[in-house]
């Protein structure tokens, strides 16, 4: 019932909203339909393009960001480095250099890119997302993984996106990423 309100009220009010801030700010580029979300993610044009926008500036060096990333996920949920055979019991510092660890970090890295680089067709990007929930439930990663990396990507991005870390930007990556656990643990079996 919430999503249905929140998607009611999006498609309502956010044609009336993209008309006033389409007028206000000259971004007409998203045409009436920038706040109407996507009825499979929720996501709209607008929040689609925060999050391109954003995800551009880490484009660059993906390697880099990915090894970023995993030290602070590290560092805030310790019990995950144990999920990684590779990784246990080493140090932050000698992970930083570890050529698993810049692989893997590519790895994940890429992946997230390619759902950013599929905002526009759901379609694909839920089946990326699927894939990636069947072969991470194989290996034995429990789903709660995926809940406790969101909120530190999330603080990675906004502690390395300067001033391109928009509150529109935060809610928009917020919300995919809620979008990416909920289809990635729709895929393991005991749902």
């Amino acid at each position: 019932a919430l999503l249905f309100l929140q998607t009611w009220w999006r498609a309502t009010m956010g044609g009336v909203l993209t008309s006033v801030w389409s007028w206000w700010s000259g971004d007409q580029n998203l045409g009436p339909e920038a706040d109407v979300p996507d009825p499979t993610t929720g996501l709209t044009p607008r929040e689609n393009a925060s999050i391109v926008a954003t995800w551009d500036l880490v484009r660059p060096n993906l390697k880099q960001h990915g090894i970023n990333f995993f030290m602070k996920l590290f560092e805030e949920e310790p019990e995950l480095q144990n999920q990684f055979a590779s990784f246990r019991d080493k140090e932050l510092s000698e992970l930083r250099t570890n050529k698993k660890m810049a692989a893997h970090a590519t790895t994940v890295m890429t992946a997230i890119q390619a759902c950013v680089d599929n905002l526009d067709d759901v379609e694909t990007l839920v089946e990326l997302l699927k894939t990636t929930g069947v072969n991470h439930e194989r290996r034995g990663v429990p789903k709660e993984d995926f809940e406790l990396s969101g909120p530190v990507l999330i603080d990675f991005l906004g502690e390395n996106l300067g001033n391109a870390w928009t509150p529109q930007a935060k809610a928009a990556w917020t919300l995919a990423v809620k979008v990416v656990y909920d289809v990635i643990t729709s895929q393991y079996k005991d749902v």
